[in-house]
């Protein structure tokens, strides 16, 4: 690989980083999820904007920190409304 091709490469990756990352942003919002291994319950919270999410998160794992519960699972993930489209199929 010659100089020229390492700087195609490098100005090409972040672009494609990019567009990643809008792509992830593509959502209705967020829930905040919440898992304890010890019962196998699933609960979720929301839905919120990123940050609202984000601070939700944080306050619901310092809770269960405090209750000494830290195998409970905190996460932040998109949220996908149904569509038109997806309701026909059912």
């Amino acid at each position: 690989m010659n100089g020229a091709e390492v700087i195609i490469v490098l100005n090409e990756r972040p672009a494609v980083l990019l567009a990643a990352a809008a792509d992830l942003d593509e959502c209705d919002g967020y829930v905040v999820l919440v898992f304890d291994p010890e019962t196998g319950e699933m609960d979720a919270h929301g839905p919120y904007e990123g940050v609202a999410a984000t601070l939700r998160a944080e306050e619901l794992r310092r809770s269960f920190d405090e209750d000494e519960l830290p195998d409970v699972v905190v996460r932040v993930s998109r949220l996908h409304l149904p569509t038109e489209e997806s309701e026909q199929v059912w």
